[in-house]
């Protein structure tokens, strides 16, 4: 799910258009942000990820296999944010399915904050779904 903010203040929730496919979505959302002028987003969606840092040796294998079957992954809610004037932001809830009872959220743990990232570490994203707000200044 994506929710964004025009330059005029108007807000916009949009369903992310997975039914597309990875790729042909993304094309879909840029182009749509791009003729609405967001300015601003937020995407939410469910994820896997590890609760620690890659090990030597195992960064092939997960770009190669993804995580949906590594034995270490947790399920979380991601939420990942861009605003053109400051930059990105990306924090996450942990998806918590006890033996019995509902599933649960955990609290919010923003991605740089996380136990294992070292102090003062460097925090890189790239794929398909950074960098989606249109570039500033382009249209003539």
């Amino acid at each position: 799910m994506w929710h964004a903010v025009t330059s005029s203040g108007e807000t916009i929730i949009e369903q992310h258009p997975g039914y597309l496919g990875k790729d042909i979505a993304m094309v879909v959302i840029r182009a749509f942000f791009d003729a609405k002028d967001v300015v601003r987003y937020v995407y939410i969606g469910e994820a896997w990820t590890l609760d620690r840092m890659i090990e030597p040796g195992e960064q092939e294998a997960i770009m190669r296999d993804g995580l949906t079957n590594h034995p270490d992954r947790v399920e979380i809610v991601q939420l990942q944010g861009e605003d053109h004037e400051c930059g990105q932001i990306m924090g996450q809830r942990k998806i918590i399915r006890p033996e019995s009872g509902r599933p649960y959220l955990g609290p919010l743990q923003m991605v740089i904050d996380l136990p294992f990232v070292p102090d003062g570490a460097t925090m890189q994203s790239e794929g398909r779904m950074v960098g989606v707000l249109p570039a500033r200044g382009m249209r003539q």
